[in-house]
């Protein structure tokens, strides 16, 4: 599989050239550099620096000039695109964040966010850290203002935060084997001051450090997985464990991540349902939405695992890979409406498949280079328009990719993957992080979320 993937370019750009370009609109400087570096693995890497001159008749526009075998141009509005001719690389997209905010507060021993989540209605995110705590903050007023609520859920570090449909409640999990519900009500007025919240309920069956959770529905039920090779099912309401379902083919295989949603084919007809043709076991009065319910967990081994929630029983698992050639899933990304399954490797590798087929292997597999995947989610670019603007002589009948997919990397790179049935491509690189590792990248609306290791959230909104 590996030896098929479709090696992706990277282009990069100095982290703060927007800086440099403000200082020559300022008219601090008639003209300056910022570096630009493209690779691809297995080619000689480019690495030119963009002149930015100010126009000597229009004093708002800076002119660009590419040199040492780049080009850069800007196409208005804070977009930006890059390109290498002995790369054979075209115009790639250069996204940059709209807003970045900082914790206001004092966490110089624990900056590092270890857990991140965006409500849905995008009107607030949270963060996690090593010591446990939680912090929940407004996406409005200023970029640095503190957060609007705290919390210590946890005694060491917090490995996953998802917020409920509603926005208004926040799931935590930690090393510490628990789970905790926190209340994440807004506050009325942006009056900046911060509230302490206690756990309104604490879960607690797992024997190893909890690593990633979902929300089944409205939030009744939810799923938890662990490194003690289990995936738990939770009711809500009572706090209790309702089912315990073993990962890696009743193995225990410790699990890294979690993705759930919707069968793709409720009446179980599907060839994967087919061979589970067994009637389902009674529902546990406790249990709610959970009868058209799936579930993805990436393992340790470097294998993937469904479990239909209506049956409560495994109905694929994929292949490890020999011995020493193993990589572990890091992050897995389900979408029921395109029928899609995305899985990253700690050797940097993705994999696309159809939950329709998953017997017949990836339908599309890509790297960039060895840096692991850290986190990955689908992407709606039919509204998220991070791309470049089409060119005057297109046709708007042209070509439209099947689906988008924003990566984190450990290497500092994120990017946003377009689908085509062609193959992969790369659509717009995230800027804005300087060689710190990106873990995290969420969807809120059709903005894109992530964060790094320099302890800052960054926001790419959509155009």
């Amino acid at each position: 599989m590996d030896a098929q993937a479709t090696v992706l370019p990277i282009c990069t750009v100095q982290h703060d050239f927007q800086t440099v370009v403000k200082d020559v609109l300022d008219g601090l400087a008639p003209e300056d550099t910022f570096w630009i570096s493209c690779y691809k693995q297995g080619q000689p890497s480019v690495h030119g620096k963009a002149t930015a001159t100010l126009d000597e008749r229009d004093r708002n526009l800076v002119l660009y000039e590419g040199r040492d075998g780049v080009q850069f141009r800007s196409h208005g509005q804070d977009r930006y695109s890059v390109g290498c001719p002995a790369l054979s690389l075209d115009e790639t997209c250069i996204a940059t964040p709209v807003a970045s905010y900082q914790i206001s507060v004092d966490l110089r021993k624990q900056s590092q966010i270890t857990a991140f989540d965006v409500a849905p209605d995008g009107s607030q995110f949270a963060t996690g850290y090593h010591d446990g705590s939680v912090y929940i903050r407004p996406t409005s007023g200023p970029s640095a203002a503190p957060p609007s609520a705290t919390s210590k859920a946890h005694v060491s570090t917090v490995t996953s935060l998802r917020f409920f449909p509603s926005s208004r409640v926040l799931l935590t999990a930690g090393a510490d084997f628990s789970l905790s519900i926190l209340s994440a009500d807004p506050p009325e007025s942006s009056s900046y001051t911060t509230t302490k919240v206690n756990p309104a309920r604490t879960l607690r069956g797992h024997t190893r450090a909890v690593t990633s959770t979902a929300i089944i529905a409205r939030g009744r039920n939810v799923l938890s997985g662990s490194k003690d090779g289990t995936i738990r099912l939770w009711d809500m309401p009572s706090g209790s464990q309702i089912r315990t379902l073993a990962a890696g083919t009743n193995h225990f295989v410790p699990v890294i991540a979690l993705s759930a949603g919707e069968r793709w084919d409720t009446y179980g007809s599907g060839p994967e349902a087919e061979s589970q043709s067994t009637s389902p076991e009674s529902l546990d009065p406790r249990e709610v939405d959970t009868a058209d319910k799936v579930v993805f967990c990436a393992l340790q081994d470097g294998s993937f695992e469904s479990f239909d929630l209506r049956t409560k029983r495994a109905t694929f698992r994929s292949p490890t890979g020999p011995p020493g050639a193993r990589s572990a899933l890091q992050a897995i990304a389900y979408s029921p409406e395109r029928h899609a399954l995305a899985t990253g490797s700690a050797s940097g590798l993705t994999s696309i498949y159809d939950v329709r087929s998953l017997g017949q292997g990836p339908t599309s597999t890509f790297r960039r280079n060895e840096a692991p995947i850290e986190d990955i989610t689908f992407v709606d670019l039919s509204a998220a328009r991070f791309g470049l603007p089409p060119p005057e002589s297109s046709s708007s009948q042209g070509t439209s990719s099947e689906f988008g997919l924003a990566i984190a990397t450990e290497d500092g790179l994120p990017y946003i993957a377009e689908l085509h049935s062609s193959g992969p491509r790369v659509h717009a690189e995230l800027v804005g992080t300087d060689c710190d590792a990106v873990r995290f990248v969420k969807t809120a609306g059709h903005d894109v979320w992530s964060t790094a290791d320099d302890g800052l959230v960054r926001r790419y909104k959509s155009r």
